[in-house]
């Protein structure tokens, strides 16, 4: 593929980095600035390090410290393994198992139950934002899973874009939207109505519609955005909108417009995803700019997997679908961007920073790169490595920046990610595995029924499944019986085979632990943890067609056992205390949250299991 929008960014960031050094005073306190690339895994990471494709990493690397991957959470899924990084604590003692976890104590919901794992209602220990803010170190915290609901206190400011009130990005589909005309689209964006006239701009020599001005209905006077088509135009200033949620804050969206022919009958409309952003202290931005307060959320990736950008290269695409996904992502980079400027240019102590991009990306097209996929093709690996890679340099590019800062403010970095990923193309529905077991049953109307069911995999994400014991509200198996129903559940999953190849499916069980190097389970997920062969990815829909086995496109997932290559994610830290050119070998998520308070002069609490991996007070003494 050609050249990606946004290469110009590296001079942007480097104007910052400059901006910066002239507006801030050495500070004298130690600074950290933590930054989280979801799924930027051990893997992907040290290839393109090792082809020269990511500068500010490998910068990172000679001037500090560099580990040869390391393990998070069982399972390997985003929300479990941030709580694991930020606490220190493993999801049995911090309360977040998965992406969902079941109601706590047992006795609050039954197994079909679930809350969000992304939210802090069920985080029972201390993340270390808390921690740094209460020894009254001032401390920013942006997006990070775990931080809303807030839990408000002195010195502590968060940003949060992933609430309840959040509208995802969208392709606005000629055919589909309201009110339609030959030269004109209406729209909505949670309670908001707008209306979009196409019109040739005078301005541009392009014959025919070239542009679109957007009014906010009913007051079609008012001009609220401009955008102009094709590879020269880009996305608007962000327009506001009122989203439906309990804050009822305003949010903020852009819209970019990718093609449109002259007769203005054929578009491709993209609108950016939008969260009412939420912080704490409430009025924490509320003197800023628009552009400050727009979040996206994420980038195009379902605008992009639904067709919406054009035909895919794994449709025989050009890449143009391609570049429009990645230019959705790059948005997304440069809010990232103005919220971590904002934030660093405040008298910090402690600086938290998440991004999804890579995730985003590799979601979509990471199954591609996998060689031992049936209908692996080659060639088309070639043409979409690029994508990931260019995704990758987004983050190395804004990594740059934050070294940048730290340089002149003697601060330290550290860098993390949650896991890595692995290539599949086929999913095991196990509640239908369960059902032909006659261990699970359904209702007349499709769903689940306890009452007859003996063992389930609960909606959770985390490729688990339970006795349905009676210490649970709809629970049938007497807690006597439990073990008994596991060795059913064990046979059951056991003879699971691959249509094709005839191997076991499910490849091993681990029951939870509280001590060890995996130590999976808690009150709030299953009984039984499974791992499975490649290619193959949990699911616990019910119904459908009623088989065990599904054929899907290529995709990139995580879940799987953490000490799986593929699953590595990644661990740097860089600063006055880090030594330059280090290897720390395999390190593990414990050990983050010591580090963060060690090089913040915070002694570790007792309890945490991990050690700082500063020299001489941890782990690694060179």
């Amino acid at each position: 593929m050609g050249p990606v929008p946004g290469r110009s960014l590296s001079l942007h960031y480097f104007a910052l980095a400059l901006a910066l050094q002239t507006t801030q005073t050495a500070p004298e306190a130690s600074r950290v600035i933590v930054v989280s690339f979801d799924a930027a895994g051990y893997v992907m990471t040290s290839r393109l390090l090792a082809e020269g494709k990511l500068p500010s990493f490998d910068r990172m690397v000679r001037g500090g410290a560099w580990s040869d991957g390391m393990m998070t959470s069982f399972p390997t899924k985003t929300a479990a393994a941030h709580a694991l990084l930020f606490t220190g604590q493993h999801g049995h003692r911090n309360g977040i198992t998965a992406n969902s976890v079941l109601r706590s104590p047992p006795s609050a919901g039954s197994r079909l139950e679930t809350l969000n794992g992304f939210f802090s209602e069920s985080l029972r220990a201390e993340p270390v934002w808390a921690t740094a803010a209460a020894r009254g170190l001032e401390t920013y915290v942006f997006h990070a899973p775990q931080v809303y609901p807030f839990r408000p206190q002195p010195h502590l400011n968060v940003v949060y874009g992933y609430s309840e009130a959040i509208s995802r990005g969208e392709v606005l589909d000629p055919k589909a939207v309201a009110g339609s005309e030959a030269c004109e689209i209406r729209f909505t964006v949670g309670e908001s109505r707008y209306r979009g006239v196409f019109l040739d701009d005078p301005a541009d020599p392009t014959v025919g519609c070239d542009s679109l001005e957007i009014a906010a209905e009913p007051e079609p006077g008012v001009i609220v955005a401009r955008v102009t088509a094709g590879d020269g135009g880009s996305f608007s200033e962000p327009i506001a909108a009122s989203l439906e949620g309990p804050e009822r804050k305003p949010a903020w969206f852009s819209l970019r417009l990718f093609m449109l022919s002259p007769d203005c009958a054929s578009f491709t409309l993209y609108r950016s995803g939008t969260s009412a952003l939420v912080t704490s202290p409430g009025d924490l931005l509320e003197r800023e700019t628009p552009t400050l307060r727009a979040y996206g959320g994420n980038g195009g990736g379902r605008a992009y997997g639904s067709g919406g950008f054009g035909p895919t290269l794994a449709q025989g695409g050009s890449g143009e679908a391609e570049r429009r996904f990645l230019e959705t992502e790059l948005h997304l980079a440069g809010q990232l961007l103005e919220q971590a400027r904002w934030a660093l240019s405040r008298d910090y102590r402690l600086v938290i920073l998440y991004s999804p991009v890579v995730d985003d990306v590799a979601h979509e097209l990471y199954g591609y790169l996998a060689s031992d996929l049936e209908g692996y093709d080659q060639d088309l690996a070639r043409r979409i490595w690029p994508i990931l890679e260019e995704a990758f340099a987004v983050q190395d590019r804004f990594l740059g920046m934050l070294l940048d800062v730290a340089d002149h403010d003697r601060a330290h970095v550290v860098v993390v990610s949650d896991h890595g990923m692995s290539g599949t193309d086929k999913l095991v529905h196990l509640n239908v595995a369960l059902e032909k077991a006659g261990l699970l049953t359904l209702g007349p109307d499709g769903s689940i029924d306890l009452t007859r069911t003996r063992a389930l995999a609960p909606s959770l994400g985390d490729a688990s499944v339970a006795v349905n014991t009676v210490d649970r509200p709809g629970g049938v198996v007497p807690l006597e019986e439990r073990s008994m129903v596991l060795e059913e559940l064990r046979g059951a999953l056991s003879s699971l085979k691959d249509p094709v190849s005839g191997e076991r499916i499910v490849t091993a069980f681990f029951e939870p632990a509280t001590t060890g190097l995996l130590q999976p389970g808690g009150e709030s997920t299953g009984d039984l943890f499974l791992d499975f062969a490649p290619s193959y990815y949990p699911s616990t829909a019910i119904g459908g067609s009623g088989m065990v086995v599904e054929r899907t496109e290529p995709s990139g997932e995580h879940v799987f056992v953490p000490t799986r290559r593929d699953m590595l994610a990644v661990f740097a830290a860089y600063g006055p205390s880090i030594p330059k050119g280090v290897n720390l070998g395999r390190v593990q998520a414990i050990d983050v949250t010591p580090t963060i308070l060690d090089l913040l002069s915070i002694e570790p609490p007792e309890d945490l299991p991990g050690k700082s991996l500063v020299p001489g007070r941890g782990v690694l003494n060179p």
